[in-house]
């Protein structure tokens, strides 16, 4: 097997290894002895001496690599953009140099300026508006349960109904933000709740078992949610699970007094607006969709929802639901507001 080569030999000396190496000759070490002590070649460490005596300093000499393509002036009005802007593209970025500017800086030369403060085009967290209201509601929902341990949180069954576009989700828009930053507001892109052509799905989750996938036809009305979910497939699991509580949103299909008159007699955990971030069937959603293949027609995506949603291994349906002691505190540490699930 050949040897490994110690990297740190190629690397540039810091300043701190410069004056490392002067004060440890000044000691009387050799150029060997300091060189294996710093991982250094004898060569690195006698030209770092000879600068110091020759010249009395120990800084880089200037490279005679490429000079820098954009001045301090445009480095900062790139940061300008892209910190007042952050889903700004680089093209756009492009665009909003000094018109005097030529040749323009190209995409690259504009995403490392931006690289080296720290700025890197990321995914941004995707979450519906919350209003005060809002706010307070998740907060109502989430102090009683928050002493609830996981064992308490098996008994749920988490049901929900998701929609899958034909079309690509347009999850490209970026944003230029720092680490650490993810959750900041300022780089939160709101949802959109459009209605586009797909496939519009229901389904459940426990910890040990899930239902069958329902592909929803048309508009779902409060008889057919009764008559095709509730009866053929809740109500059964409910049944055979006691103590089972049933989790469902406030969609009209499911507030409607036909749904509450089917479901008398069964628990059913009540359920604050706009918190997907609360619901580990959301987290399923997700996990499908990322693996998605475009689709020709609504039934070649209907075939790949119900094979995926087969396939998905119940650990991670598991393992998200043992997630909500975290959930529920995350949310009450943020008084109700946005959560990093």
């Amino acid at each position: 097997m050949p040897l490994r080569r110690n990297r740190r030999q190629y690397e540039q000396l810091t300043d701190f290894d410069r004056g490392r190496i002067i004060g440890l000759r000044e000691a009387g070490w050799s150029y060997r002895r300091i060189g294996r002590y710093l991982g250094r070649s004898d060569m690195v460490v006698a030209r770092c001496w000879q600068q110091w005596i020759t010249e009395g300093r120990v800084y880089r000499r200037g490279g005679s690599g490429r000079p820098r393509n954009t001045n301090d002036c445009e480095d900062r009005a790139i940061r300008r953009v892209a910190t007042s802007a952050p889903t700004t593209s680089l093209a756009s970025i492009q665009r909003h140099l000094p018109p005097s500017r030529h040749p323009v800086p190209s995409k690259e030369t504009i995403r490392r300026r931006l690289t080296e403060v720290g700025l890197r085009s990321r995914r941004p967290l995707r979450r519906l508006p919350l209003t005060p209201h809002h706010r307070q509601c998740r907060l109502d929902f989430c102090r009683p349960r928050a002493t609830w341990s996981v064992t308490d949180w098996r008994r749920v069954i988490f049901s929900d109904e998701s929609r899958f576009s034909l079309s690509a989700d347009d999850h490209r828009t970026r944003v230029w933000r720092r680490t650490g930053q993810r959750s900041d507001p300022a780089f939160i892109v709101e949802r959109h709740t459009a209605i586009s052509q797909g496939v519009t799905v229901w389904g459940a989750i426990s910890w040990d078992t899930r239902s069958s996938l329902v592909v929803l036809q048309g508009t779902l009305t409060a008889r057919r949610y009764v008559d095709d979910i509730l009866t053929l497939i809740v109500l059964p699991m409910l049944s055979s699970r006691p103590g089972a509580i049933y989790q469902q949103d406030n969609a009209r299909p499911h507030t409607a007094r036909l749904s509450q008159q089917c479901l008398q007699g069964y628990d059913v955990l009540p359920w604050p607006a706009r918190s997907p971030d609360l619901s580990p069937i959301e987290h399923v959603w997700d996990a499908l969709g990322r693996q998605l293949q475009p689709s020709r027609d609504t039934g070649e995506l209907t075939a790949q929802m119900q094979r995926l949603w087969q396939d998905l291994p119940q650990g991670v349906i598991s393992d998200l639901i043992e997630s909500m002691p975290r959930r529920i505190s995350a949310c009450i540490a943020a008084r109700g507001g946005f959560t990093t699930y």
